[in-house]
């Protein structure tokens, strides 16, 4: 019986990207493939190279690497949505539920403005900007977009943190703002430094792809959408493999939605004028972990039940105990991401009675139960 030899991939991502390469690596593993991963290394197409399929990041329009695939006639998976000319299959992340959740994130706050820096036009961006600028209206508060490519387009030699810092200076506080990457998230607390604007307390800042390298050490700890990076390199992994089985390619691009946002300094405050529901607040993040109910908040606000519950309906949104059960569901949600720990002790690492109350709970704020919670958002074979 003769052994077909292994699949032969190229990566051409063009660059080392922990996330992506972590997840076509993971199902190369369980595929058996061999993988070409010198474009990771010297980001040159690599000559002579005969395979049975690529996975890419750089396709364009009219490009080198776009005619090298062209001329190999092997089938080609693309992970991301630019260059729509090149009939490629493709899976993506869902950039407008990355705009959603990080508006959602920024309301819960309590932030009445929010605004979206834009530095670039790729597609990608434009639909985080969208379900972003959705989500802060459809709520009723202010949407406020920093362009930095339209300006660009107006007028040439502006320089891009000079206006940047223009524009901070010219917008409501306080604001939350969303920019369109980690990359450019820590510029823009760049500016925020120079302008003399504190951050979060006048400018919390959220950005996108949770690389912990840059959001770990920025200058001020950075929030960032967990956009799922990983999951998406994988499946599309599993869809190169299904083509060069002679699979049929899906008719529309396979789109993975987003893990959650990550929360760390930049925006870990909440906006709210009103000291008794502030102070609310505050008590309820430092101790939601612990056996506390109603009472224990309103005792820490230092005003009346009647007087802390209009302070909620109008600053916050909801009740008192909805934002206990909130702010419990959101540490779980951290829980269930990042550990294998059974949801007993999820739930008493989050302040909940036991499993049951856990359980209901999480299905009542999010739709979902926590098992399924957990199996769509850990990384590619790590769900116990």
């Amino acid at each position: 019986m003769t052994v077909a030899p292994p699949r032969r991939v190229l990566m051409a991502l063009g660059y080392y990207d922990p996330q992506l390469h972590r997840g076509i690596t993971r199902y190369a593993r369980e595929a058996g493939w061999v993988l070409d991963t010198s474009m990771a290394h010297y980001g040159v197409i690599p000559e002579h190279w005969h395979g049975d399929g690529v996975i890419t990041i750089l396709l364009t329009e009219r490009g080198d690497i776009t005619r090298f695939i062209s001329r190999q006639k092997v089938p080609v998976v693309a992970l991301y949505a630019d260059a729509q000319h090149v009939r490629v299959p493709r899976v993506v992340l869902d950039d407008a539920r990355i705009g959603q959740l990080a508006a959602e994130h920024l309301l819960e706050r309590g932030f009445t403005d929010l605004g979206f820096y834009r530095f670039s036009e790729y597609q990608a961006v434009r639909g985080r900007e969208e379900g972003f600028q959705r989500t802060v209206e459809r709520a009723g508060r202010n949407f406020h977009l920093l362009d930095w490519s339209g300006a660009a387009r107006q007028r040439r030699n502006l320089n891009w943190f000079d206006w940047l810092q223009r524009q901070l200076a010219n917008l409501p506080l306080p604001i939350g703002i969303m920019a369109q990457s980690d990359h450019r998230a820590v510029y823009l607390l760049g500016a925020c430094e120079a302008a003399g604007l504190a951050v979060p307390e006048q400018v919390a800042v959220v950005g996108v792809d949770n690389d912990e390298q840059a959001c770990e050490f920025a200058a001020v700890p950075l929030s960032s959408v967990d956009c799922n990076r990983e999951r998406m390199a994988y499946e599309g992994a599993r869809l190169l493999d299904r083509l060069m089985n002679r699979g049929r390619p899906p008719r529309r691009p396979i789109s993975i939605p987003p893990r959650g946002v990550v929360v760390r300094h930049s925006s870990d405050i909440y906006a709210v004028a009103d000291p008794a529901a502030a102070r609310a607040l505050q008590f309820i993040r430092e101790h939601f972990r612990e056996s506390i109910g109603v009472e224990d908040v309103i005792r820490a606000s230092q005003t009346s039940r009647c007087g802390l519950y209009r302070a909620f309906r109008k600053h916050v949104g909801r009740s008192v105990g909805e934002e206990i059960d909130r702010q419990r569901v959101e540490h779980a949600k951290k829980l269930l991401r990042q550990t294998r720990d059974k949801l007993h002790v999820i739930a008493r690492l989050s302040g909940f009675s036991g499993a049951e109350h856990f359980s209901r709970t999480f299905r009542r704020v999010t739709g979902d139960p926590p098992s399924a919670y957990r199996r769509r958002a850990q990384p590619v074979g790590e769900a116990p």
